[in-house]
């Protein structure tokens, strides 16, 4: 029995009706962010109502929910809609809602969770590596070889193991069949190489088809596998332990006799390996032709032939109606052999005269251009260079100097009275910035910005006030 035989019966009815696809969009939504094998929930009994709730309306914000009688939008509110999809989810089997005290926990089914993981695995694997499969095995078995007992659920693990990779060659079998019969229903040449491409070889084949049958590849060990198997289960002392084994972990209505010998047959289907190998070499030889016969005659029978047979046809109706000779792009305008037709000389290469380099001149807009870059930049210029000659046409040493008492009649001094407010704020916040930068260090004057809510007002700016000291002991 699979994983989709244990689903509930009725776990399928939300995803039938117009809704079906929306539907089945936020199980998945949900699966993934909530339930995932990679999720913690919040609480050891689950998620809250609340947050199952609130991913739900965030994703009807996104899709938009159908009444399935009428065919037209819902207009019921959001946190309604949310409820009732969750309350539809609870009841079709998909969610568990458990009562503890006051608040409401909201889990996933574990069969369902397993499905979504199955369905996850599958996507994200991909064809699937037969030799490290058959490579798990054969160390697993070593492992049981030396210790029985201990490792009899390795044991069931590894036959386990062998029957899916069989079951794995059968199926790829059967799909490479039934898409060569989906790949022949394309009408359009450019689609049907893309899925034959896209899925054919790099979707449906195994990783490791092309290596399955060279020396080194691991199914060589496929008779050791069996050989050791067969020790384990021969041999009374190793025999008994692994039996042993099998009872610690066996249910109640399961003998370890009838598991071990339903294992042993597991181990037994490698035998056969050869023969599902040779059948998947006839199915993807077999679909090979097909794919490039297919292909040919889409090449040969392109939508070029019919054009150029269509303009052949006009070109002869044409040529009747006014009694002149046929022309098309299949008949020679003229004769076959006529001057007219020859092929011309190529014309002698140009010789390239070689120009000597010239150091462009710039014109008078742009030498203007220039010089007003420059006069902007030196007015714009907050140098400490700069602002210590501002502070000592305006101080001399020893003095202070309040923030209302400097002019800012020009752009130099609104520049660098803004550069001072920053002196001053970073001073106040960081001082140790002003003695590590190199260029702030060597200044002869200190900027200390007043306690909140002190401010300065200008013409032009409204700033926190500060005091400008200049040091008398760097006095030039």
């Amino acid at each position: 029995m699979n994983i989709f035989d244990r689903l509930p019966l009725g776990l399928f009815g939300p995803l039938t009706g117009r809704n079906g696809r929306r539907m089945w969009d936020l199980i998945g939504r949900l699966a993934q962010q909530f339930f995932g094998p990679d999720c913690i929930p919040t609480y050891a009994e689950g998620y809250l109502h609340e947050q199952i709730t609130k991913e739900i309306e965030r994703f009807l914000l996104d899709a938009q929910w159908e009444d399935e009688e009428r065919g037209e939008i819902l207009t019921t509110p959001l946190n309604i809609q949310a409820n009732n999809l969750q309350e539809r989810l609870v009841t079709t089997g998909w969610l568990i809602e458990d009562r503890v005290g006051a608040r409401v926990f909201v889990s996933m089914r574990p069969v369902v969770a397993r499905f979504f993981e199955a369905v996850h695995q599958f996507v994200e694997d991909g064809p699937p590596l037969i030799g490290g499969n058959v490579q798990l095995v054969f160390n697993q078995l070593r492992s049981v070889v030396e210790s029985p007992r201990e490792q009899a659920q390795g044991f069931i693990s590894a036959a386990q193991l062998c029957v899916r990779l069989i079951n794995s060659l059968s199926a790829t079998t059967l799909r490479a069949r039934d898409l060569i019969k989906e790949l022949l229903r394309e009408n359009e040449t450019p689609a049907f190489v893309k899925r034959f491409f896209g899925e054919h070889i790099s979707e449906l084949y195994v990783r490791d088809f092309k290596n399955l049958r060279t020396e080194n590849h691991p199914l060589r060990l496929r008779g050791e596998i069996l050989d050791m198997v067969s020790q384990v289960t021969t041999d009374p002392v190793a025999r008994a332990e692994l039996l042993a084994g099998y009872a610690t972990i066996a249910k109640s209505s399961e003998l370890p006799e009838q598991m071990l010998d339903r294992d042993i047959r597991r181990f037994e289907r490698l035998i056969d390996v050869e023969q599902f190998i040779d059948r998947m070499d006839q199915v993807m030889e077999q679909a090979g032709r097909i794919a490039a016969s297919h292909l040919e005659y889409r090449l040969k029978a392109t939508d070029r032939i019919e054009s150029t047979i269509e303009d052949t046809v006009r070109s002869l109706q044409r040529a009747e109606t006014l009694g002149i000779d046929a022309e098309g792009s299949l008949f020679a305008p003229a004769g076959l052999v006529s001057e007219g037709r020859l092929r011309l000389p190529a014309p002698a290469p140009v010789k390239q005269v070689r120009q000597p380099m010239r150091k462009r001149e710039m014109t008078l807009q742009e030498r203007a251009a220039q010089l007003l870059r420059r006069e902007m930049t030196q007015h714009r210029d907050s140098s400490p260079k700069v602002l210590q000659a501002y502070v000592a046409s305006h101080l001399k040493p020893g003095e202070t100097l309040h923030a209302q008492s400097l002019p800012v009649s020009k752009v130099e001094d609104a520049v660098a009275f803004l550069a001072l407010v920053h002196i001053g704020s970073i001073a106040r916040h960081s001082p140790r910035a002003i003695q590590q930068n190199p260029l702030l260090r060597r200044i002869d004057f200190e900027v200390e910005l007043l306690p909140f809510p002190a401010r300065v007002q200008t013409p032009l700016f409204d700033a926190p006030d500060f005091v400008i000291r200049r040091k008398g002991s760097h006095a030039a």
